[in-house]
């Protein structure tokens, strides 16, 4: 609902935008009429009285293109009304809307003597500023034109430097300017709908790189919010709404918030970068250019600051200025050039894409002087950024994953070499058993199956897990041995499912073996009469593979009733519900379960599917 009411806000603002036009070209309005005025370049300084001496003498006429203006010349600019006398006429005062023209002042006469408004910006001057538009304006009665038709402008340009051939100034009569200044124009409300989409762009990217910072503590996100907000404030020239809450309304402190922005936007980008790509471990070479001239950019603000507070219309200020648009914008291009073909994986060609598009757009704002290009830029670089820094957080996780996945496996394969010397241990102590009481034929039986189970062991020794079938034929040379040790006193089974291939399936090498000798020592062995049946169930399931270990002892209260004070815990059990934990890490239910039967006891082993 909120949406259609924005579409239909935008919609009514641009309709009422073209109803407004066509009434002013119905209803005889002038509003904003362009003017082409003569202007001629002075090489000496002259006085206002001159400059009519020299208009009468006819200095304006046949004038040569003056082209780009240079910085630091003064021009003058005639602005003759020659084909408005019916205007003049008919208005009381005309709105002159001198645009940006730097260090500049209007003369006309009052009451028969020169008098001037000042329309320098960053000094106390005469100009007005509309309410919802970047629009200023001097009022000048039309009884005070020079001749009744003219007036003279004096000019200098000292931060910008337009093509004069091309330049126009604007002007509107009195009555249309009470009306269609309170609108916003076609133009400007175009450029300010653009500033407005770049600064939901920057608000909601600030917010997720501040939130990521807290998180992850990495100074990437910081430089990159920083400098969407340095961004952020320079564009806010476009919009009234953006200036005034950057401090417009003071506009010496505005200049220079406005102009070191410049400079601390492109030192927030490359410490962003330097980060980003990681450049102190990757190319350490490159940082330290990267430093170096993050260095001199530091210094220019500096610099820049003491000319402002200085003198605002400094022309080293503004020759710095230039000096750092082209030094980065070279410096730009051979850094993308030199990261294609030296930098060592795929996050170059984000830093690649979003610098060029950047660097363009603020070059296309350098020599066109619309500020829109270096706006649409900057909203395309951070959608890539976005992309970019989205990128990287999923390189870093899967990275991360595989090293705790190492390392897991790290650890599995020290819990099982705990596990294997256990089982060495106990085998050696049953034959050691069997020779002791004579029992030569059983001690050479054993040894035998002994000798064929170390060799499996040996044999699967590389390997953290196992097929299902091997660790069966593990678990089947395990039970010959107990069974031989014990001189038959049990028996057992170990049943699979029909149609199950065990070979598919892996698990983690004598996993299941454990829970088995515990079973056959407390729970079968302890069993004075009756037969002794051990039953080793493997069950499969949607996600797991369920293994149940089933015996007809004493039972578990039986079996504790029957444990000496000096017992100790079955090392090989508490080495195997470590393993589990550790293969069911992410997992929240219980892996094993111990159910007391009327007779005996089932341990149910779950192992997740690959």
């Amino acid at each position: 609902m909120n949406k259609h009411w924005f579409y239909f806000f935008c919609w009514s603002l641009i309709s009422f935008h073209q109803l407004a036009h066509s009434r002013q070209m119905e209803d005889g309005f002038h509003f904003q009429l362009p003017l082409k005025p003569k202007i001629w370049q002075e090489n000496t300084p002259n006085t206002i009285e001159e400059i009519l001496q020299k208009n009468r003498e006819g200095l304006f006429l046949n004038l040569p293109d003056v082209g780009i203006a240079q910085k630091g010349k003064s021009y003058w600019f005639k602005l003759d009304f020659s084909d408005y006398l019916d205007l003049l006429a008919a208005s009381d005062s005309i709105y002159i809307y001198p645009g940006n023209l730097d260090v500049s002042q209007l003369f006309f006469q009052s009451d028969g003597k020169v008098d001037s408004l000042n329309i320098t910006r960053l000094i106390p001057n005469d100009l007005r500023r509309a309410t919802l538009h970047s629009l200023e304006y001097v009022k000048v009665d039309s009884r005070d034109f020079f001749d009744g038709h003219f007036l003279l402008i004096r000019a200098e340009f000292h931060r910008a430097s337009p093509d004069l051939d091309v330049r126009t100034i604007r002007f509107s009569d009195s009555r249309s300017h009470g009306v269609f200044s309170k609108f916003i124009s076609e133009s400007s409300f175009k450029s300010q709908v653009l500033a407005f989409f770049f600064l939901g762009i920057a608000a909601v990217l600030m917010i997720f790189n501040l939130i990521l910072f807290f998180n992850m503590r990495e100074k990437q996100y910081i430089y990159y919010g920083a400098f969407l907000l340095f961004q952020l404030i320079y564009y806010s020239q476009i919009s009234p709404y953006l200036a005034t809450s950057f401090g417009y309304n003071t506009l010496y402190f505005y200049f220079w918030l406005t102009t070191v922005s410049q400079l601390l936007i492109n030192l927030s980008y490359l410490l962003f970068i330097r980060h980003f790509l990681e450049f102190p471990r990757l190319m350490p070479g490159f940082d330290r250019i990267v430093l170096g001239i993050a260095g001199l950019l530091i210094l220019l603000v500096l610099v820049n600051s003491g000319l402002i507070f200085l003198k605002p219309y400094s022309l080293l200020q503004a020759y710095l200025m230039d000096f750092q648009r082209y030094f980065m914008a070279a410096f730009a291009f051979f850094g993308v050039g030199y990261l294609f073909f030296y930098y060592p994986n795929r996050l170059k060609y984000f830093v690649i894409s979003a610098t060029l598009i950047f660097t363009t757009g603020a070059l296309m704002t350098m020599f066109l002087l619309d500020l829109d290009y270096m706006v649409g830029g900057s909203s395309i670089e951070s959608i890539i950024f976005a992309l970019g820094l989205s990128y990287k957080i999923k390189v870093i996780s899967q990275e991360k994953r595989k090293v705790e996945n190492e390392a897991f496996q790290t650890k599995l394969g020290a819990l099982r070499a705990q596990i294997n010397p256990h089982f060495i241990f106990n085998s050696l102590s049953s034959i050691q058993h069997l020779i002791s009481s004579g029992q030569k034929e059983a001690a050479l039986s054993y040894l035998s199956k002994f000798s064929k189970f170390v060799r499996q062991v040996l044999e699967n020794s590389i390997d953290v897990h196992v097929t299902l079938d091997k660790e069966i034929e593990l678990l089947k040379v395990y039970l010959d041995l107990e069974s031989l040790r014990f001189d038959h006193a049990f028996s057992y089974k170990i049943e699979t499912p029909a149609h199950f291939d065990l070979s598919f399936f892996e698990v983690p090498m004598l996993i299941v073996q454990p829970f088995v000798e515990n079973a056959i020592k407390h729970g079968l062995m302890a069993k004075l009469e009756g037969e002794r049946k051990l039953t080793v169930r493997f069950v499969e399931e949607p996600n797991h593979i369920r293994c149940e270990i089933e015996d007809n002892g004493i039972g578990r209260k039986a079996a504790a009733a029957l444990k000496k004070a000096d017992y100790r815990p079955s090392r090989g059990m508490a080495l195997t519900e470590e393993r589990l934990r550790l293969i069911n890490r992410e997992k929240k239910e219980t892996q094993i379960q111990i159910d007391d039967l009327p007779v005996g006891t089932r341990i149910t082993i779950k192992f997740p599917k690959p």
